[in-house]
């Protein structure tokens, strides 16, 4: 806890205590008599909380003695009340608040017997709580963050510095575009201490919304599946969002710009699924897997033909050494050879093939028109009869 510079004696104390009694007993009399503005009940649960108050007084349990005056005040709109709330919270060592309420007891009645005493005790307890005020440096990345303590206290623009009682804060830094950040902090005495807050960017979302005739498929955005059709528009980040539709014969994916704050619809058709699979075009399909099968070879012929030219390199040694060659290993390196030389012609083929089939592909397909999604539904077309309704 912090040191209270307001501590007083034991003896001091207790006549403090008795001061509080002697002011508290007229009122607990005047509770008791009915009041034309309040409801008797009303009364009767303000002398209790009075009541109570004065025995959590008695108990050295000033705190929970302030909070019980402070309930009786609002029970019976007595302002004397608010001179024992003062009381118990500066006993409590709660200086800030022993001083709003003194301060609120003379607002409330200016001609009170006791106000010149009430005025010297806010000066004393203001000057105690200068010279015990904490000072706290807060920074905030980025800079120019609004600063609040609790709430609503001390606003200021970071960088800045605060003097605050003793006690524990919360802060919050706040800046446009940014998400709020908040920290706890608790101060001592004539402390100095500094406090760094970073900001996070805010995120900013929009909602899409997939609708489309085909059924039993499922939409995947942002790492999460739902089933179409929608009921209600799916959030996500706003700017280039990309989502896939699976499943019921669809393999569609696409992407499209998301505005911030609004929804985008769209209506994607089942034709123009069918034609977002790679592999759902057979010819597409044979181009891939050729154009694997060249590059597999290749790479297989650039290590065959590195191992040849290995082998003559051992070949050219032994010639240069000795004057001649070991002839088993002269036939191992004509054979790396030849088989380097027809995995390259293998690859050719297979590459070239695949070129082939791109190209059919090309010129195929060249005449049809792709088909976009469209941000409204197309109308619905059947020929089934309709019964008509009596």
């Amino acid at each position: 806890m912090a040191e209270n510079p307001m501590a007083t004696s034991s003896s001091h104390t207790r006549t403090f205590k008795r001061l509080l009694v002697a002011c508290a007993l007229p009122l607990s009399l005047s509770l008791m008599m009915p009041a034309p503005a309040f409801a008797q009940d009303t009364i009767e649960q303000a002398r209790e909380r009075f009541m109570e108050g004065r025995a959590f007084y008695d108990n050295d349990e000033y705190e929970k003695a302030a909070e019980a005056f402070l309930e009786s005040y609002e029970l019976s709109g007595r302002s004397e009340l608010l001179y024992n709330v003062g009381q118990a919270y500066r006993l409590a060592g709660k200086l800030t608040d022993a001083e709003a309420y003194f301060q609120r007891y003379l607002s409330e009645l200016p001609g009170a017997p006791n106000a010149g005493e009430v005025a010297d005790t806010v000066i004393e307890i203001q000057q105690a709580i200068a010279a015990s005020m904490a000072t706290l440096n807060v920074t905030s990345s980025p800079e120019g963050a609004t600063i609040l303590v609790e709430e609503t206290r001390e606003r200021c623009n970071a960088p800045c510095e605060l003097d605050l009682a003793p006690g524990t804060y919360t802060l919050i830094a706040s800046l446009p575009d940014f998400d709020q950040a908040r920290q706890s902090i608790t101060l001592e005495a004539r402390q100095r201490e500094e406090l760094a807050m970073t900001l996070r960017a805010a995120v900013q979302t929009g909602r899409l919304m997939v609708q489309s005739d085909l059924s039993g498929a499922t939409l995947i955005v942002g790492g999460q599946s739902y089933a179409l059709p929608l009921q209600r528009a799916v959030e996500v980040e706003a700017g280039t969002t990309t989502f896939a539709i699976r499943g019921g014969g669809a393999d569609f994916s696409e992407s499209v710009e998301v505005p911030a704050d609004d929804t985008l619809t769209l209506f994607i058709p089942a034709s123009a699924m069918g034609q977002g699979g790679v592999f759902s075009n057979p010819r597409q399909s044979a181009a891939l897997g050729l154009g694997g099968v060249g590059i597999a070879l290749g790479a297989a012929a650039t290590i065959m033909g590195m191992q040849a030219s290995t082998t003559y390199d051992a070949l050219e040694q032994q010639q240069n050494a000795f004057g001649g060659v070991n002839r088993e290993l002269l036939d191992t390196g004509i054979s790396q050879q030849r088989t380097a030389n027809g995995l390259w012609i293998g690859a050719a083929v297979s590459l070239l093939a695949s070129s082939g089939l791109f190209v059919w592909d090309v010129f195929a397909s060249g005449d049809d028109e792709p088909i976009a999604p469209s941000e409204e539904p197309a109308p619905r077309r059947s020929d089934a009869p309709v019964e008509l309704l009596d």
